[in-house]
C-alpha cells in the first residue's frame, strides 16, 4: 500500500480526525537533536533519522496535527489494516 492511499483513513483512538498526508521525513536541526516517540509503537524517535510524519486533520495545533511513526508498519498497524 503506497503511502498516499491512507489518506483519508480514520487512525485508532483519533475518532473526530483523519489522515491528510503521509510523507517520508527526517529533521536536521544544527542547533540540537530533535527526538520524538512513535504515536504507535512508543519507541524514541531520533528525527534526523528516517522516519513517516502524518499529518492530521481537521485541525489547526501543529503539536496534535502532526505525528510520527517509526515506519510503514507502525503505520498500518497504527491505522487497523492488516
Amino acid at each position: 500500500m503506497g503511502l498516499a492511499e491512507f489518506t483519508g483513513l480514520t487512525p485508532s483512538g483519533y475518532e473526530e480526525r483523519t489522515i491528510e498526508r503521509v510523507s517520508r521525513h527526517h529533521r536536521w536541526d544544527v542547533d540540537r537533536e530533535a527526538w520524538s516517540d512513535c504515536t504507535n509503537c512508543g519507541s524514541e524517535l531520533r528525527l534526523r533519522d528516517r522516519h513517516l510524519l502524518v499529518t492530521l486533520g481537521p485541525g489547526t495545533d501543529l503539536e496534535t496535527d502532526r505525528v510520527h511513526l517509526c515506519d510503514e508498519r507502525c503505520l498500518t498497524e497504527w491505522v487497523g489494516i492488516e
